[in-house]
């Protein structure tokens, strides 16, 4: 072969200089594939590697397990850990701390549960009000309608002579009536069913003791309602410590779901379980903190959603199933469903929980369950006789509401409240809160409903019955007259059944019960797609905190756990990190196009020791409403309410500095880069030396905000 060589070179040396070969043109071409092959090879090495480094971390696994810990009341808040749980490590490493976490950020020093005002924290309800967007004129961007509230026993009393008065006479039909009448200056008739006592004098131990070892038929003093908070959870633990200290005071108890894989299919660490049950970050908040570890075992077979968008619906059922049944909710509890970056207003939760008069809003006419015990009412989950309608879903047709939900009209920031989606109107309709309903969860028909029935035309039946309802509860307490049927002593019996759904192993709808996502779909999601002006929506309701993490690795690993991350999902780490650092730089949002999102301007308080100013009283509201919203100190009042931003944010702007100002986190240091990490869990603000405070207070922090900061930082 050598030798072939040798002649084929003999074969091109050029005429006149016998010193100079030309090169053999079959060797160049043997010789160039030959490197094609191995480049070729070295890229197919580098994108495996890099893929198994993004995509495919350690399967090994460790059991997350917890003991029994009950809070004054008796509930076990660790009911949902009892019997373990395999995660994979922090990292894919088994033996790895929390602390030791590639992702582990450290808490806010000294963060403590939000203090409000008293006149927030406890409202006078006969002199407050509630605003709800008038979608009816400029698609809910002008001047709310401004609802009057009242105290709860005012409105047991009204609800008792409307009761005696209207007898014969046909209930209001809430859910054909238009939204702007629903929110009137009168009396709209709400039945809370409850019969009993002010409670006021018991204590909260020994009432809520005995709330929840009561029957799910006995309806509690509604005076003392509780709240709830339903969450999703991922790996945000800044964003979680802001939610949980904004809102502890109101909030009764908050359930965190958190999956050990993600809605895309990768496994996850348990991180907010393990956080809770092995490290002392949440000691403050513990007591009202219920953590729901589950595997998702929606399968993946596709629908038109795709594979990861039915997990996350999925997720959201068994989320609401699962925290109703953890709380021990009972007939008139209010429960609030979002994600984690969903901020409802917190002056709002407290007048809702507090206040009496929007409850209509939901759900209608009202009422209670009628009791097992001492009557002949049937539940349709036991007697099939009844025969109750059920859509092409698997969802009983029973009228038990005005609305799926109430939504909150908020702003859709991203990355920061300086950067919003829109700047000129609401960006979203969430989270979501809605009352707790006994009927539905027991499967009792409701007395009153809330939609004309159909054969109601007739004048001469028109005063018969209060409605179709009624007159199916007496026919089947007719049936068998005399004969005591109490379902709850029915060991097989499940008060909650009417909150469950039979199948949650795919999103195919073969099951039946209570579709809880729809809490959710029910109300278009962007504000912009909302066309029913009778929907329900609290003005100036939240904020969307979307991406608001504070540097670019866990907002990263943010964005691969979406619903929605095909836009990161197929580029290789390194790639996709520039590509989230390009977009929020920009600033454009997180995926899709990339065009600039806007510069909005934030409203700080005057006063960092008083703080924001707010001001819900009935006849102010009315006044200023009449008068078409002229008077130039409520015009920069509504400018404030549009431009606020949480109470945690404004009273610790070191903490949060990146969600006042984008460049903390990704092009400047945050509080914990100048300070060594063995300091991190007990350092002190105070001992900051004042160049460096400045240098992480973003430049909107000015004047006596600033000075009033500073001092009270350094205990002056």
């Amino acid at each position: 072969m050598d030798d072939m060589d040798d002649m084929d070179d003999v074969k091109y040396q050029l005429l006149g200089n016998s010193n100079i070969t030309k090169k053999n043109q079959s060797k160049l071409k043997k010789y160039g594939k030959k490197i094609t092959i191995i480049l070729l090879s070295i890229v197919i090495l580098i994108i495996v590697y890099l893929y198994y480094q993004t995509y495919i971390p350690n399967y090994e696994k460790i059991l997350i397990k917890g003991e029994s810990r009950k809070d004054q009341y008796g509930i076990d808040l660790n009911q949902y850990v009892l019997n373990g749980i395999y995660s994979m490590g922090y990292d894919g490493d088994i033996n790895k701390k929390f602390e030791d976490w590639s992702l582990y950020t450290p808490q806010c020093p000294d963060l403590e549960p939000a203090q409000y005002p008293e006149n927030i924290r406890n409202p006078k309800c006969e002199e407050t009000s509630l605003q709800f967007g008038n979608l009816y004129v400029n698609h809910g961007k002008s001047l709310p309608f401004s609802l009057p509230l009242n105290s709860i026993t005012n409105q047991l009393n009204q609800w008792k002579d409307w009761e005696k008065n209207n007898k014969d006479k046909e209930p209001p039909y809430y859910y054909e009536m238009s939204f702007k009448d629903s929110v009137t200056d009168e009396y709209h008739p709400f039945d809370y069913g409850y019969q009993g006592p002010d409670t006021s004098e018991i204590s909260d131990q020994e009432y809520y003791s005995q709330v929840i070892k009561s029957r799910m038929d006995e309806v509690p003093d509604p005076r003392r309602r509780r709240l709830f908070f339903f969450i999703l959870f991922n790996n945000e633990f800044d964003l979680l410590d802001l939610h949980i200290s904004e809102y502890y005071d109101v909030v009764d108890y908050f359930v965190i779901y958190e999956a050990n894989s993600t809605f895309t299919g990768g496994p996850k660490p348990l991180s907010f379980t393990r956080t809770l049950l092995e490290t002392n970050r949440y000691d403050k908040f513990k007591d009202k903190l219920i953590p729901l570890p589950l595997t998702i075992e929606v399968n993946d077979k596709d629908t038109k959603l795709g594979k990861t968008f039915p997990r996350e619906r999925v997720a959201r059922r068994v989320l609401i199933e699962k925290g109703l049944r953890a709380v021990e909710a009972r007939h008139g509890d209010i429960f609030v469903h979002g994600d984690l970056d969903e901020f409802p207003k917190a002056n709002i939760l407290y007048r809702m929980k507090k206040c009496g008069g929007w409850e209509h809003l939901q759900m209608g006419i009202g009422g209670g369950p009628k009791s097992f015990k001492d009557t002949n009412i049937k539940s349709y989950f036991v007697d099939k006789n009844m025969n109750i309608e059920i859509d092409d879903r698997g969802s009983y047709k029973v009228d038990y509401q005005r609305a799926y939900s109430l939504g909150f009209m908020g702003w859709f920031y991203e990355y920061s409240f300086h950067i919003i989606n829109n700047d000129d109107g609401p960006g979203i309709t969430r989270p979501n809160l809605l009352i707790f309903d006994a009927r539905r969860s027991l499967g009792q028909l409701p007395e009153r409903i809330n939609s004309k029935p159909k054969n109601n035309n007739n004048n001469n039946n028109k005063n018969k019955n209060k409605n179709k309802r009624k007159e199916e509860i007496e026919e089947v307490k007719r049936e068998k007259e005399g004969e005591h049927i109490d379902v709850l002593l029915d060991p097989n019996f499940d008060p909650y059944q009417g909150y469950t759904y039979s199948n949650n192993t795919n999103y195919q709808f073969n099951g039946k019960g209570y579709i809880a996502e729809n809490i959710r779909l029910s109300i278009a999601s962007f504000y912009e797609n909302v066309r029913n002006a009778n929907t329900t929506l609290l003005w100036n309701g939240g904020w969307h905190l979307s991406t608001f993490l504070p540097n670019l690795d866990i907002a990263y690993n943010k964005v691969m756990s979406y619903s929605h991350s095909d836009s990161y999902r197929y580029l290789p780490k390194f790639i996709g990190k520039n590509l989230l650092k390009y977009r929020i730089n920009r600033p454009s949002f997180i995926y899709g196009s990339f065009e600039r999102l806007k510069n909005y301007i934030i409203k700080l308080p005057q006063s960092y020791l008083t703080g924001y100013q707010y001001n819900f009283e009935t006849n102010y509201w009315k006044e200023m409403i009449k008068n078409n919203g002229t008077d130039s100190e409520f015009k920069e009042y509504v400018n404030v309410l549009t431009h606020d931003v949480p109470y945690q944010v404004w009273k610790n702007p070191i903490c949060y500095n990146y969600m006042l100002d984008r460049d903390y986190g990704i092009n400047k240091k945050l509080w914990w880069d100048y300070i060594p990490k063995e300091k991190w869990n007990n350092f002190k603000f105070k001992d900051l030396e004042l160049l460096i405070i400045n240098d992480l207070l973003p430049k909107n922090i000015t004047g006596t905000y600033k000075d009033e900061y500073i001092k009270t930082l350094k205990g002056q």
